[in-house]
């Protein structure tokens, strides 16, 4: 699944923009975009970029920062396409960012790559294509006119060929409330109450169009009220945000108990993830009194999940099938040849290499699919390494094929771990 955004970035020479003007109303799908100088570039076949400037390409503008996690991992998707479609297309990277802040992230290796060319220093194309999350990519065509505005998800090479040949229809619209406020309560009272009177509930809605996965929690002192709240989260995410594991937990140490589990979790195998999020997707919110502790939080928000949902989510141990990971003196060995560190992934999901990064990066990369039975790192091996897997989702039998090469065994096992389990309750 995609965890929030937290959920998106790119990306050595960039795009430098130099006194950026633009008129400020956002652009529209059918909109044409203005003829605008947006400064001297690098990187680029020119001395300056203008927004107009590409008719006869597809132009893809993707909104990005050296912070998203999400957008950074999608760098080398970006390059791709370019280089597939070669002159057909023009990929511009933006970001508000300094351009001596995006020049110190790829110095650092951090993605150290031939980069797309990049606009830095951004304060134009983010008022005529607001956002609040990224990545963010407006589908420019080749005529000129703004043809689509979608999640990252949606660049691939399939969709690239529909749009060259006139075909945007596909493309659902990143629907995004830019000038809602977080702090605003979801619900509102149609009931007269006197100024001043708290109000305390707790809610849980379906999908939120407009809104982010956004979960946080405000205090109002002045009303005495402490409030926490989740927008378009999964159900199995809600139930970890209440037990405090949201970050850490291994999504392969989820067990679900119910009779239709797609309902409760999103892999790659299920399509587009914002089409399964608006079905199966959900907004939380809860108003306590002030004085409310953390642990009262998480435990309200525990019991008001399942009452809503009519399931039992709870912690337990089980003694379950895992795999061990130990390492003997056969195969090719651990070593590296350095480079940026990165585990990379196909947009099916396919595990194809890790570059310069360790074991536990790998693992932590395994155990986030709910397919594989849990893997329990025993090696010891710290260092940094190269694997070429090639490994299908969740494919177990070409993982250790593949770990084979290198020395690195899975060994089926039963051991006794700590689970997450969904169990629907009787009549349900």
């Amino acid at each position: 699944m995609k965890r929030l955004i937290f959920l998106t970035g790119m990306l050595c020479p960039f795009l430098a923009v130099l006194s950026q003007t633009m008129p400020a109303p956002p652009l529209q799908i059918g909109n044409q975009v203005p003829s605008t100088s947006l400064g001297p570039t690098l990187n680029f076949a020119g001395k300056k970029v203008n927004l107009a400037g590409f008719k006869g390409k597809l132009l893809i503008l993707d909104f990005w920062t050296t912070g998203c996690s999400a957008c950074v991992a999608g760098l080398s998707k970006l390059d791709s396409l370019q280089s597939r479609f070669k002159d057909s297309i023009q990929i511009i990277t933006v970001t508000p960012q300094k351009e001596e802040v995006v020049r110190k992230f790829f110095a650092t290796g951090a993605a150290n790559r031939p980069p797309l060319p990049t606009l830095t220093g951004d304060t134009v194309l983010s008022k005529l294509f607001p956002y609040t999350a990224i990545p963010h990519i407006v589908w420019v065509a080749p005529s000129g006119r703004v043809s689509a505005i979608t999640y990252a998800e949606y660049l691939n090479t399939i969709n690239v060929q529909a749009a060259l040949l006139g075909d945007f229809q596909h493309l659902p619209f990143k629907n995004e409330n830019v000038g809602y406020s977080y702090k605003t309560p979801l619900l509102t009272s149609t009931v007269p109450l006197p100024a001043g009177a708290p109000i305390f509930y707790s809610a849980l809605t379906g999908f939120a169009p407009g809104l982010s996965m956004m979960a946080g929690i405000n205090r109002d002192t002045v009303a005495g009220i402490i409030r926490r709240y989740a927008t378009n989260w999964q159900a199995v995410d809600l139930y970890l945000m209440a037990l405090g594991n949201l970050v850490n937990f291994p999504r392969n140490r989820i067990i679900l108990e119910v009779r239709q589990p797609l309902a409760y979790r999103y892999t790659p195998k299920d399509g587009y993830f914002f089409e399964w999020q608006q079905k199966h997707s959900f907004c939380y919110e809860l108003r306590c009194p002030l004085s409310a502790s953390q642990q009262q939080l998480q435990a309200y928000m525990k019991e008001d999940l399942n009452r809503y949902l009519h399931v039992n989510g709870r912690m337990e141990k089980r003694l379950v099938k895992c795999y061990l990971l130990r390492k003997n003196n056969t195969g090719a060995g651990l070593t590296t040849a350095g480079g940026p560190p990165e585990v990379k992934s196909g947009p099916d999901g396919t595990l194809l290499f890790i570059r310069n990064t360790t074991l536990a990066a790998l693992l932590y990369r395994l155990n986030e699919m709910y397919d594989l039975p849990p893997i329990i790192d025993l090696t010891g091996f710290t260092g940094n390494i190269d694997l070429t897997l090639n490994m299908p989702y969740a494919d177990i039998f070409s993982l250790q094929k593949s770990l084979k090469r290198y020395g690195l065994v899975l060994e089926e096992s039963r051991q006794e771990l700590e689970m997450f389990i969904i169990t629907e309750k009787s009549g349900s």
